[in-house]
């Protein structure tokens, strides 16, 4: 298959371009810098030089195009909410309406579960969850947008929305930025740590994205997890013992935590201020909001198993 790819030069897009390059699959991606130009030329993928938020840049090459998958955006939980607009829904809509222009066949979009994100648990959830009325980061907010345009819009091309949980290893800059606070001692746990967590090794989203590409059904969601069970405590401590972190002891109430996010967001808006807040509420449902997904769909309609389990993902972090 001819495949374009956008955010081929991120943590999870550099992963997706390995995967279907394996399979002899015929790989474009979208670059904006040199250095993403240089990026995808490593992994030996063909460069388009464009801008997502300039359909003219790269309308052409959707031409001839079989699927595109759709990784690109901005992937921070705080800031302006044009940022938001302009780099997830604009461009993700617009590149939908060009990708239908050059009839492609078949649209991958990768969400994330923040769409559900808001103050209750997502215990035992499944893609038929009903979205909150407001998720609690404009993150989340956008990425509903964009799933909401995606699923109503009548298109002459397949489209399948790809959810996964919190996508982990080698060389995240998640997991780097959460080391970080632990070396500094800024971090702590909430309700020590107990919370249910769900998270994706990075090449398991590859695998479900390869597998999309001819599995799953029109107009569907999907979720996607390392199918294994853990606490918030469970899954960071073996992340820190993989880096030879010493495990935090600090923890505060879930509701402490809570009145603080809130207080801090309301501060930081008032004032205006352009850092990004010390806590938020997105910050807090990260590592206390109980969830368990349920991805009996992912494994009935797309045929998927995760490639890697959690013992081997660790042990690649090292």
């Amino acid at each position: 298959m001819r495949i374009f790819v956008t955010g081929g030069s991120g943590f999870l897009g550099k992963q997706v371009i390995q995967s279907l390059l394996s399979d002899d699959h015929e790989v474009f991606a979208l670059a904006r810098s040199a250095k993403s130009e240089l990026k995808i030329n490593e992994l030996g993928a063909t460069v388009v030089l464009g801008d997502l938020g300039d359909v003219e840049s790269y309308q052409k090459y959707l031409n001839g195009v079989d699927v595109v998958v759709h990784c690109a955006a901005p992937v921070e939980f705080w800031g302006p909410w044009e940022k938001y607009q302009e780099g997830m829904i604009d461009a993700t809509q617009n590149l939908a309406k060009a990708a239908d222009r050059a009839k492609i066949k078949r649209f991958i979009h990768i969400s994330s579960e923040s769409v559900l994100q808001d103050k209750d648990p997502l215990m035992n959830i499944s893609e038929s969850e009903s979205y909150p009325e407001e998720p609690n980061s404009y993150y989340g907010k956008s990425k509903k947008i964009v799933e909401e345009f995606l699923l109503s819009t009548s298109f002459s091309m397949e489209v399948l929305i790809i959810r996964p949980t919190f996508i982990w290893g080698p060389d995240s800059n998640a997991l780097s930025t959460i080391l970080k606070k632990v070396r500094s001692n800024d971090f702590m746990w909430v309700d020590n740590g107990n919370a249910s967590f769900e998270a994706v090794h990075v090449k398991n989203v590859a695998e479900i994205v390869r597998l999309a590409l001819v599995h799953g059904k029109d107009k569907s969601v999907y979720f996607v997890t390392d199918d294994e069970e853990a606490t918030v405590r469970e899954f960071f401590s073996r992340v820190f013992d993989s880096f030879n972190v010493p495990i935090p002891t600090k923890s505060i109430p879930g509701f402490l935590g809570a009145s603080l996010a809130c207080s801090i967001e309301g501060l930081w808006r008032l004032l205006r201020l352009k850092s990004t807040p010390l806590l938020t509420r997105f910050d807090l449902s990260f590592v206390n909001m109980p969830r368990k997904y349920n991805i009996s769909k992912a494994k009935l309609e797309l045929k998927y198993r995760p490639i890697i389990n959690r013992d081997e993902g660790f042990k690649s972090l090292k």
